[in-house]
């Protein structure tokens, strides 16, 4: 049967105690009073039993304090208040206690006709404080790293919903804006064009808004599946922008099987239109390859900034970063603008 970690001390101590008694009535009788293994006066065995009988007083009463303290301070900022008090608790405790054990194991002792080896006052009060020490120092080390892990743990928690917010956010502005331009595209194919484009159009459209539906939930995605959708969109903004908007894809299948987080290259390309002029004198021209030598998936395309400087939250760029962040430290978006280009180098999941 599974025992419960004991909500105040981090762990489940069971064994901890159990195994923690026999090591210390082993060792002390030889660390602080200098029994002798094969002394037949004060046999060892004997030593060893009263040192479990004083380590299991200061076990328990140290426990008991600590326990008490975490409950009544239990804000781990104010650790080094709960922790003096826990000591000075501890050092009156400890005292009282041995006025209490000494003649209760005397007492024990003599009806068993047990024997021990004599020892000073000072003797016994250090050991008594060291063991309370020790006993205190790993419990308190215990706690530290658990709610360490704890405040970790909730930190990442925090940080998840945090970019989750932010990608339901990006992913709202996605639809109304992208919407509405498409609704208008849309609008200009039935009214000049044919049924038929009009058709292959929606069905673009149905498949841009499933793969964004389906790809809600998924932290990465197959490439190929990504670049299957940004297909879509690229046909849908080809039908606003025809020749003056052009996108090279040059990305070997063998890398169609890696990994990047969804709606990343959408992100990407919809910012490049959103801030460069598309006219037919200035075409803009977005590239997706991959760099072999750095294992990275590159989007670049050519800068000719719109006079009217657009407001820019920079969340799009921002939420890929963190996203990343939050697979791997080591996976670093690297953001690059130069006199004639922007470029942004996505990492590639194997």
């Amino acid at each position: 049967m599974q025992r419960k970690i004991h909500p105040y001390l981090g762990f489940n101590d069971f064994w901890f105690i159990v195994i923690g008694i026999i090591m210390l009535g082993i060792f002390v009788p030889i660390i602080f009073f200098n029994a002798d293994l094969f002394d037949k006066r004060y046999p060892y065995i004997n030593e060893v039993f009263e040192a479990m009988m004083f380590s299991t007083g200061y076990w328990m009463m140290s426990r008991k304090i600590i326990i008490h303290f975490r409950k009544k301070i239990p804000d781990f900022q104010d650790s080094k208040k709960r922790i003096l008090k826990v000591i000075i608790s501890c050092v009156v405790g400890a005292f009282l206690l041995s006025i209490v054990l000494i003649p209760l194991v005397n007492i024990l002792f003599r009806s068993l006709n047990l024997v021990t080896a004599p020892t000073s006052a000072v003797r016994g009060i250090i050991n008594t404080y060291t063991v309370t020490f020790f006993i205190l120092a790993i419990y308190e080390s215990i706690w530290f790293f658990s709610q360490l892990k704890l405040s970790y743990a909730e930190k990442e928690q925090i940080k998840i919903a945090h970019l989750q917010t932010q990608l339901d956010s990006l992913r709202n502005q996605v639809n109304p804006h992208f919407l509405f331009n498409s609704l208008n595209t849309l609008n200009y194919i039935v009214t000049y064009e044919n049924k038929k484009s009009a058709t292959a159009f929606i069905d673009k459209l149905s498949k841009v808004y499933r793969y964004i539906l389906e790809s809600r939930e998924d932290s990465t995605i197959l490439l190929a599946e990504e670049l299957a959708f940004i297909e879509a969109y690229i046909a849908i903004q080809k039908e606003r922008f025809f020749d003056s908007l052009e996108v090279i894809i040059n990305i070997p299948k063998e890398h169609h099987q890696r990994k990047i987080i969804p709606l990343s290259l959408q992100l990407l390309i919809e910012n490049a239109i959103k801030h460069n002029v598309i006219s037919k004198k200035k075409k803009l021209t977005i590239r997706l390859e991959i760099d072999m030598t750095s294992n990275q998936l590159v989007v670049s395309n050519n800068l000719q900034k719109k006079n009217k400087i657009l407001h820019s939250t920079k969340v799009g760029l921002q939420n890929i970063k963190e996203r990343y962040q939050l697979l791997s430290e080591k996976y670093q978006v690297l953001i690059e603008e130069s006199g004639q280009f922007f470029t942004v180098r996505l990492p590639i999941i194997q």
